[in-house]
């Protein structure tokens, strides 16, 4: 990096190997943050698939350089790393914690959870298809397989404890849970590929079936 007239140049090169010099960002890196980046880079596996999520352009379609990337991020691979973390907390982690904090009876939670469920993610983050391209994501790149994993094991069990709330049996909460989660995935898959199949009523439908013999 060097300087001129007090700003700070950064030697960039473009897809032909010229060099040239740049002001490191357009804006104060920290005017950006690292969620505008996690959220940008969302965007881009949306749209473009996993090899979307590259400095260059996610720097571009912020209107910044790469300068502020590496003000957040050591390199790519810890964007991967953030963006799978922020994504397990305002996935699950918040959702358990509304949830929570509404409270009331199994079956209230549980209605309260599937208004999450068939709720959209933000257009910040890729919208309606993020989760199922994340999945598809998770099957060839492996850190995102064990995040997934484990967010898979975390949203069942909670699934099935508030079914036992709602006062199943431990063995049939476990069996309503699964038959709840693997419906919503179908749902996000369905979302991935333009698709919407799971309005509201449906849920509500599923909900008093699973809930019959409680």
């Amino acid at each position: 990096m060097d300087t001129v007239l007090g700003y700070a140049l950064c030697v960039n090169t473009d897809a032909y190997g010229n060099l040239s010099l740049e002001p490191c960002v357009s804006a104060k890196p920290q005017d950006l943050s690292k969620t505008d980046w996690i959220a940008a880079a969302f965007r881009a596996l949306v749209a473009g698939g996993p090899s979307a999520i590259n400095v260059e352009p996610l720097a571009k379609s912020l209107g910044v350089t790469k300068g502020s990337f590496y003000w957040h991020f050591k390199d790519r691979a810890a964007l991967h790393t953030a963006m799978l973390d922020h994504w397990e907390k305002i996935a699950t982690d918040h959702i358990i914690d509304d949830v929570e904090a509404h409270g009331g009876s199994g079956r209230a939670k549980l209605e309260r959870l599937i208004k999450h469920a068939v709720s959209a993610a933000p257009d910040a983050y890729g919208g309606a298809q993020a989760e199922g391209v994340l999945r598809g994501w998770a099957a060839s790149y492996d850190p995102a397989g064990a995040v997934l994993a484990r967010v898979d094991k975390r949203r069942r069990a909670y699934l099935s404890k508030l079914f036992e709330e709602a006062g199943l049996a431990k063995a049939e909460a476990r069996h309503a849970a699964d038959i709840a989660y693997l419906s919503s995935i179908g749902a996000q898959n369905t979302r991935a590929s333009g698709g919407k199949m799971d309005r509201p009523a449906t849920w509500s439908y599923l909900l008093d079936r699973l809930l019959a013999e409680a």
